[in-house]
Protein backbone atom coordinates (compact mmCIF):
# COMPACT_ATOMS: atom_id res chain seq x y z
CA UNK A 1 0.00 0.00 0.00
CA UNK A 2 1.79 3.33 -1.22
CA UNK A 3 0.51 6.90 -0.45
CA UNK A 4 0.46 8.36 -4.02
CA UNK A 5 -0.03 11.72 -5.87
CA UNK A 6 -2.20 11.92 -8.81
CA UNK A 7 -2.59 15.41 -9.50
CA UNK A 8 -0.08 16.96 -9.65
CA UNK A 9 1.87 13.85 -10.68
CA UNK A 10 4.64 14.33 -7.68
CA UNK A 11 5.79 16.37 -5.11
CA UNK A 12 7.83 18.52 -7.68
CA UNK A 13 4.54 19.36 -9.60
CA UNK A 14 3.36 21.30 -6.76
CA UNK A 15 3.67 25.62 -7.48
CA UNK A 16 6.96 26.78 -6.00
CA UNK A 17 6.35 30.80 -6.59
CA UNK A 18 3.15 32.55 -6.87
CA UNK A 19 4.54 34.87 -10.06
CA UNK A 20 2.96 38.37 -10.39
CA UNK A 21 4.36 41.77 -11.47
CA UNK A 22 6.45 42.06 -8.63
CA UNK A 23 9.07 44.06 -10.03
CA UNK A 24 6.53 46.64 -12.09
CA UNK A 25 4.64 47.56 -8.76
CA UNK A 26 7.58 47.98 -6.82
CA UNK A 27 9.20 50.61 -9.14
CA UNK A 28 6.17 52.38 -9.62
CA UNK A 29 5.32 52.32 -5.75
CA UNK A 30 9.08 53.18 -5.43
CA UNK A 31 9.06 56.80 -7.47
CA UNK A 32 5.26 57.29 -6.50
CA UNK A 33 6.09 56.90 -3.10
CA UNK A 34 9.45 58.72 -3.45
CA UNK A 35 7.87 62.54 -2.81
CA UNK A 36 6.65 61.79 0.75
CA UNK A 37 9.88 61.01 2.00
CA UNK A 38 10.85 64.48 2.80
CA UNK A 39 7.00 65.63 2.70
CA UNK A 40 5.81 68.20 5.04
CA UNK A 41 2.65 69.64 6.14
CA UNK A 42 1.11 72.68 7.12
CA UNK A 43 -1.65 73.61 9.23
CA UNK A 44 -3.16 75.11 5.64
CA UNK A 45 -2.34 71.80 4.08
CA UNK A 46 -3.62 69.18 6.47
CA UNK A 47 -6.78 68.69 4.38
CA UNK A 48 -4.32 66.91 1.84
CA UNK A 49 -2.11 65.23 4.20
CA UNK A 50 -5.56 63.52 5.33
CA UNK A 51 -6.28 62.95 1.32
CA UNK A 52 -2.84 61.29 0.76
CA UNK A 53 -3.52 59.33 3.90
CA UNK A 54 -6.63 57.82 2.73
CA UNK A 55 -5.46 57.13 -0.77
CA UNK A 56 -2.47 55.08 0.78
CA UNK A 57 -4.56 53.18 2.76
CA UNK A 58 -7.17 52.12 0.26
CA UNK A 59 -4.02 51.07 -2.14
CA UNK A 60 -2.42 49.13 0.42
CA UNK A 61 -5.63 47.74 1.67
CA UNK A 62 -6.58 46.61 -2.54
CA UNK A 63 -2.98 45.05 -2.13
CA UNK A 64 -4.15 43.18 1.07
CA UNK A 65 -7.32 42.19 -0.33
CA UNK A 66 -5.51 40.65 -3.12
CA UNK A 67 -3.30 38.01 -0.88
CA UNK A 68 -5.61 37.14 0.97
CA UNK A 69 -7.70 36.26 -2.16
CA UNK A 70 -4.87 33.96 -3.41
CA UNK A 71 -4.10 32.96 -0.18
CA UNK A 72 -7.68 31.47 0.00
CA UNK A 73 -7.37 29.91 -3.74
CA UNK A 74 -4.05 28.29 -2.67
CA UNK A 75 -5.50 26.48 0.69
CA UNK A 76 -8.88 25.72 -1.19
CA UNK A 77 -7.23 22.44 -2.75
CA UNK A 78 -5.13 21.69 0.65
CA UNK A 79 -8.22 21.56 2.70
CA UNK A 80 -9.73 19.49 0.34
CA UNK A 81 -6.93 16.86 0.71
CA UNK A 82 -6.25 17.36 4.12
CA UNK A 83 -10.35 16.67 5.04
CA UNK A 84 -9.74 13.28 2.98
CA UNK A 85 -6.36 12.39 4.48
CA UNK A 86 -8.34 12.84 8.22
CA UNK A 87 -10.76 10.72 6.71
CA UNK A 88 -8.18 7.70 6.15
CA UNK A 89 -6.37 8.22 9.37
CA UNK A 90 -9.54 8.20 11.09
CA UNK A 91 -10.23 4.13 9.64
CA UNK A 92 -6.56 3.65 11.29
CA UNK A 93 -7.63 4.79 14.29
CA UNK A 94 -10.56 2.70 14.82
CA UNK A 95 -8.48 -0.87 15.05
CA UNK A 96 -5.56 1.12 17.04
CA UNK A 97 -8.39 2.04 20.05
CA UNK A 98 -9.39 -1.37 20.03
CA UNK A 99 -5.65 -3.10 20.19
CA UNK A 100 -4.91 0.05 22.93
CA UNK A 101 -7.47 -1.27 24.83
CA UNK A 102 -7.48 -4.74 25.01
CA UNK A 103 -3.25 -3.71 25.57
CA UNK A 104 -4.34 -1.50 28.81
CA UNK A 105 -6.92 -4.76 30.00
CA UNK A 106 -3.55 -7.19 29.64
CA UNK A 107 -1.74 -4.05 31.46
CA UNK A 108 -4.58 -3.60 34.32
CA UNK A 109 -4.78 -7.62 35.02
CA UNK A 110 -1.06 -7.51 35.13
CA UNK A 111 -0.55 -4.96 37.42
CA UNK A 112 -3.45 -6.17 39.75
CA UNK A 113 -2.00 -9.67 39.57
CA UNK A 114 1.38 -8.37 40.80
CA UNK A 115 -0.19 -5.74 43.76
CA UNK A 116 -1.69 -9.00 45.07
CA UNK A 117 1.17 -10.99 44.70
CA UNK A 118 3.56 -8.11 46.66
CA UNK A 119 0.49 -8.16 49.41
CA UNK A 120 0.32 -11.89 49.54
CA UNK A 121 4.50 -11.56 50.54
CA UNK A 122 3.94 -8.60 52.43
CA UNK A 123 1.50 -10.39 54.93
CA UNK A 124 3.40 -13.15 55.27
CA UNK A 125 6.47 -11.34 56.85
CA UNK A 126 5.17 -8.52 58.76
CA UNK A 127 3.88 -10.63 61.69
CA UNK A 128 3.12 -8.11 64.41
CA UNK A 129 3.86 -4.68 62.85
CA UNK A 130 0.99 -5.48 60.16
CA UNK A 131 -1.85 -3.41 62.30
CA UNK A 132 0.77 0.10 62.17
CA UNK A 133 3.15 -0.33 59.19
CA UNK A 134 0.70 -0.82 56.41
CA UNK A 135 2.00 -1.90 52.97
CA UNK A 136 0.64 1.19 51.12
CA UNK A 137 3.16 3.06 53.70
CA UNK A 138 6.84 1.29 52.02
CA UNK A 139 4.76 0.83 48.53
CA UNK A 140 6.88 1.70 45.37
CA UNK A 141 5.03 2.15 42.34
CA UNK A 142 8.34 0.82 40.34
CA UNK A 143 7.46 -2.11 41.68
CA UNK A 144 4.68 -2.11 39.05
CA UNK A 145 7.13 -1.98 36.00
CA UNK A 146 7.73 -4.95 34.06
CA UNK A 147 11.01 -5.06 34.46
CA UNK A 148 11.26 -5.08 38.34
CA UNK A 149 11.40 -8.61 39.55
CA UNK A 150 9.45 -10.11 42.36
CA UNK A 151 12.93 -11.51 44.07
CA UNK A 152 14.25 -7.45 44.24
CA UNK A 153 11.03 -6.53 45.50
CA UNK A 154 10.58 -8.83 48.08
CA UNK A 155 14.19 -8.29 49.34
CA UNK A 156 13.54 -4.41 49.69
CA UNK A 157 10.00 -5.43 51.83
CA UNK A 158 12.27 -7.20 54.34
CA UNK A 159 14.88 -4.73 54.50
CA UNK A 160 12.12 -2.15 54.90
CA UNK A 161 10.71 -3.88 57.73
CA UNK A 162 13.82 -4.70 59.32
CA UNK A 163 14.94 -0.98 59.68
CA UNK A 164 11.25 -0.12 61.25
CA UNK A 165 11.91 -2.93 63.84
CA UNK A 166 15.18 -1.77 64.46
CA UNK A 167 14.78 2.07 64.62
CA UNK A 168 11.14 1.12 66.80
CA UNK A 169 13.28 -0.86 69.15
CA UNK A 170 15.71 2.37 69.91
CA UNK A 171 12.77 4.39 70.73
CA UNK A 172 11.57 1.75 73.31
CA UNK A 173 15.55 1.54 74.79
CA UNK A 174 15.17 5.49 75.36
CA UNK A 175 13.05 4.83 78.19
CA UNK A 176 10.58 7.56 77.47
CA UNK A 177 7.72 8.35 79.71
CA UNK A 178 4.58 6.25 77.87
CA UNK A 179 2.66 9.37 76.35
CA UNK A 180 5.89 10.53 75.29
CA UNK A 181 7.40 6.99 73.45
CA UNK A 182 3.58 6.81 72.22
CA UNK A 183 4.11 10.03 70.43
CA UNK A 184 7.32 9.45 69.29
CA UNK A 185 6.44 6.19 67.58
CA UNK A 186 3.73 7.75 65.79
CA UNK A 187 5.44 10.27 64.59
CA UNK A 188 8.10 7.28 63.52
CA UNK A 189 5.58 5.49 61.94
CA UNK A 190 3.56 7.95 60.26
CA UNK A 191 6.48 9.41 58.35
CA UNK A 192 9.50 6.80 58.38
CA UNK A 193 11.84 9.25 59.09
CA UNK A 194 14.08 8.26 62.41
CA UNK A 195 15.39 12.00 62.39
CA UNK A 196 12.03 13.47 62.65
CA UNK A 197 11.07 10.70 65.12
CA UNK A 198 13.90 12.54 67.59
CA UNK A 199 13.12 15.51 66.55
CA UNK A 200 9.76 15.24 67.98
CA UNK A 201 10.91 13.61 70.93
CA UNK A 202 13.12 16.61 71.56
CA UNK A 203 10.17 18.72 71.14
CA UNK A 204 8.19 17.21 73.45
CA UNK A 205 11.65 16.93 76.30
CA UNK A 206 11.07 20.78 76.13
CA UNK A 207 7.97 21.26 76.11
CA UNK A 208 8.11 18.83 79.07
CA UNK A 209 11.25 21.31 80.49
CA UNK A 210 9.22 24.54 79.58
CA UNK A 211 6.32 23.19 81.69
CA UNK A 212 8.04 22.08 84.93
CA UNK A 213 10.13 25.33 85.32
CA UNK A 214 6.74 27.53 85.17
CA UNK A 215 5.00 25.34 87.43
CA UNK A 216 8.18 25.20 89.87
CA UNK A 217 7.99 29.47 89.49
CA UNK A 218 4.09 29.06 90.24
CA UNK A 219 4.84 26.92 93.24
CA UNK A 220 7.27 28.88 94.75
CA UNK A 221 5.53 32.46 94.62
CA UNK A 222 2.54 30.78 96.62
CA UNK A 223 3.26 31.48 100.69
CA UNK A 224 2.25 28.13 102.28
CA UNK A 225 -0.91 28.32 105.05
CA UNK A 226 1.09 28.23 108.03
CA UNK A 227 3.62 30.46 107.61
CA UNK A 228 1.24 33.29 107.24
CA UNK A 229 1.18 34.90 110.83
CA UNK A 230 -2.02 37.12 112.27
CA UNK A 231 -1.88 41.18 112.14
CA UNK A 232 -2.09 42.22 115.70
CA UNK A 233 -5.02 45.26 115.90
Amino acid sequence: MKFELINPKNENGFIKTIEFNFDELKTELTTRLEKYNNLTYTEETIKDAKEDRAGLNKFKEAIENRRKEIKKLCLKPYEDFEKKVKELTGLIDQPIIVIDTQIKNFDYQRIEAKKNDIQDFYNSVIEDLAEILTLDKIFNQKWLNVTYKMANIQKEIIETIGKVKGNLNIIKDLKLEPAMELQVKDKYITTLDFGLAMAEKTRLENVKMAFNKRKTIQDEQIIPQEDIKPVLI
